[in-house]
Order: structure tokens, then C-alpha cells, then sequence
């Protein structure tokens, strides 16, 4: 009922006032250039002059949406949107063992409530972006696929939007090196499929389009709403005072390698969910540009803290999750309104509000190995103590 309810109010909304849902035109255009046979890379979309950013094969896979009307492909968007997000919550609420399908149920729909409102998730459905459903494809991948094909969909999920590429280094950290593999040629399948059926987009976008960061924001990642390394380090450095480039990827090295073992280490205390969150995480941390609707990776985060401070009983957790469903629910909305309203009071306090996500990130993956690396001195420590 709530993805029904959204769909329509989607569609009734686009009819009267046509606004919202940009990056689905943009993917509407992208599949319409296919369809027309001209470049998807030389599209300019709107008033805003988006650029079709995408992968070949993401252009191809968006053709259906070209072939109806925007007011429809609106709903049809928003529907598969929330549906995806009942559908991942589904699977996180099932993870803490609730007996019985009508309290599962219940506690879902809770959950989605609770969930809907925050900034990245709004803002995903809002502009008509693909993470929640690439999110569901590479958790149900992951964690509930069979064996044999599992990674694959991870990989194709990564030739749509190149970000889930974080997950091939994390399998083999994991050293789940099938799975790894099979994600590495569903990737594979995905440029081979791109250069058959487009070849000369193919040739642009694999040739350099795809590094060209100012296809997506201007002045080199310089934005107040780049939640990453990178654009957090382009506002606070002055121009010319510090070379950005190597002090961003030094960082990158830092957070990523880090991170990445910190999210192997979470898989094996915490779960699988867990892990691919928290390697999801170092992703948006090290990627040149993370949007705040990339950070719809807080769901996980957020559900999977809750039940462990549930089951901890700990006070101190429980006000921790608060804290973080208030970090991805105000800040965004907060920044967005001064930009909007108050463009000139733009400053050192926006851009701390719309710092919040990396901050975060950074600390969460701090919190994960302090409390691992803990569980594990005590551990040994009560074995040394038997002896």
C-alpha cells in the first residue's frame, strides 16, 4: 500500500507540476539516444544540463522507459523503488529472527516508516535514482544467492553504475574468490554486451568518459553536497594550497585498505550484511563523487545498529542509532533549505552540515574496529586467564 500510495502520488504530482525525477529523464534520454541510434554521450538533458554519466549497457538497459510516457514511467520508478526498500528491510527484519510472518510484517512496516523520511532515501526516490534497487540486487546477491552464481549480479550491478566494483576487492579480502570471480565477469559480460550492441559509445565512455568527474560536478569535485573524501577535502582546502589530487588518494589508500579490512573483519563477527555495509561504506568514502542518495547504504546500517542495541540492551548504542537516523534525516534537508532560501549564509556551517555523511562513515568504520579489535583483547585475554 505504501509503494502503491507513493506511486500514484508520484505520477499525480509529474502531471501538474512536471519537476522532480531528474535522473530518470536523464535515463529516459539515455535509452531514447539508443533507440534513436545517436550518442548517448553527447545528451544534454534538461534545464540543468545533466550529462548521460551511465554505462553503455546501463543505456541499453533504460530503453523500456524511453517507450512510455514520463508521467508513467514516474509511477512504475517509485513503485519498484519502494518495493525494493520493503523488500531489503523484509531481509534485515528477518535477520533478527522475528517469529511469525504478521510480526515480521509489522515490524517492516515500522521500519519503512521510519526509514522513508530520511534524505538519502527521499532523495533517491525524488530524483528517480537507481541505488535502492541496486542495494536489494547486491544484498540478495551476497547473502542469498545460490553459491554457485553468487557475485554475478553484484558484477552486472557494477556495468550499470560503476560504484559496486568496491565489492570485487572486498569478496577476495573475504577470500570468497568465486564469488569474486563470477562478479569480475558479470562486469566483464556487461562492456562486452556494451561494445556489441554500442560500439562507438562504448569507445567513449571506456576511453575516458567514465574518469571524467566534470561530467557530474563541476570545479573538480568541488560541491556542497559531494559526500566523499574528495569533495569534503575540494571545500575545505583553499585553491592552490595544498595539491588536493595526491592528498586525495593518499587518503583513498588509507580509508580504503582500511576499510576494506574492517569490513572483512564485521562479515565475520557480525554477518555478511554487515560486511558488505561497511565495504559499501568505504565505497562512498573513496569514490570521486557520492551524491547524499548514494548514501541509501544507511539502511542497512541503521537497522542492522538497532537490532544489535535491541539485543545488547545497551543504552548507549540505542542513543548512538538516534543520533545517526538524526545525522541522515536533518542535515541534508537543513542544507538544502539555506541553498535554496539563504544562498548568501552558504558557508563553514553548510558545509558541516552536509559534511555529516563522511564524517559518519569515518567514524562508523572507526566504532566497528575499536569494537571488534576490544571483543577480540578480551577474548583472548579470559583464554590466556583459563590457562
Amino acid at each position: 500500500m505504501i509503494a502503491l500510495s507513493g506511486a500514484l502520488t508520484a505520477f499525480a504530482f509529474n502531471v501538474v507540476y512536471a519537476k522532480g525525477w531528474i535522473d530518470l529523464e536523464v535515463y529516459r534520454e539515455g535509452g531514447a539516444a539508443v533507440l534513436r541510434h545517436t550518442s548517448v554521450y553527447d545528451l544534454i538533458v534538461g534545464e540543468r544540463w545533466l550529462k548521460f554519466t551511465y554505462s553503455p549497457f546501463a543505456a541499453i538497459l533504460f530503453t523500456p522507459l524511453a517507450l512510455v510516457g514520463m508521467e508513467v514511467a514516474v509511477a512504475l520508478w517509485v513503485l519498484i523503488s519502494i518495493l525494493a526498500l520493503e523488500a531489503l528491510i523484509w531481509i534485515l527484519v528477518g535477520r533478527a529472527a522475528v517469529r511469525g510472518r504478521s510480526r515480521r510484517a509489522t515490524h517492516t512496516l515500522l521500519v519503512v516508516i521510519a526509514i522513508l523520511p530520511l534524505y538519502p532515501v527521499t532523495l533517491t526516490l525524488w530524483n528517480g535514482q537507481i541505488g535502492i534497487i541496486l542495494l536489494l540486487a547486491i544484498v540478495v546477491d551476497l547473502t542469498h544467492g545460490k553459491e554457485k552464481w553468487c557475485g554475478i549480479i553484484t558484477g552486472i550491478a557494477a556495468g550499470i553504475k560503476l560504484t559496486p566494483l568496491i565489492f570485487i576487492p572486498y569478496l577476495l579480502v573475504t577470500r570468497r574468490f568465486r564469488a569474486a570471480l563470477m562478479a569480475g565477469l558479470g562486469f566483464l559480460g556487461t562492456v562486452i554486451l556494451g561494445f556489441l550492441l554500442l560500439p562507438a559509445d562504448s569507445r567513449d565512455y571506456w576511453g575516458g568518459a567514465f574518469f571524467d568527474t566534470q561530467r557530474v560536478v563541476a570545479e573538480q569535485g568541488a560541491n556542497f553536497f559531494n559526500q566523499s573524501l574528495r569533495g569534503m577535502l575540494m571545500l575545505m582546502l583553499m585553491p592552490g594550497s595544498w595539491p588536493t589530487t595526491p592528498l586525495w588518494l593518499a587518503l583513498c589508500a588509507i580509508v580504503g585498505a582500511g576499510g576494506l579490512l574492517v569490513a572483512a573483519w564485521t562479515a565475520k563477527k557480525a554477518g555478511e550484511i554487515a560486511g558488505i555495509t561497511a565495504c559499501a561504506i568505504v565505497g562512498l568514502l573513496v569514490s570521486p563523487v557520492s551524491w547524499p542518495h548514494h548514501w541509501v547504504w544507511c539502511v542497512p546500517l541503521l537497522v542492522l545498529w538497532a537490532q544489535r542495541a535491541q539485543r545488547v540492551d545497551a543504552t548507549l548504542e540505542k542513543v548512538g542509532v538516534g543520533f545517526l537516523w538524526f545525522i541522515f534525516l536533518l542535515p541534508g534537508y537543513i542544507a538544502l533549505a539555506i541553498l535554496l532560501i539563504y544562498p548568501s549564509h552558504a558557508g563553514m556551517w553548510l558545509m558541516l552540515l552536509t559534511g555529516s555523511y563522511v564524517l559518519g562513515g569515518l567514524l562508523t568504520l572507526l566504532a566497528l574496529a575499536v569494537c571488534f579489535g576490544r571483543s577480540d583483547w578480551l577474548q583472548r585475554r579470559r583464554g590466556s586467564g583459563d590457562e
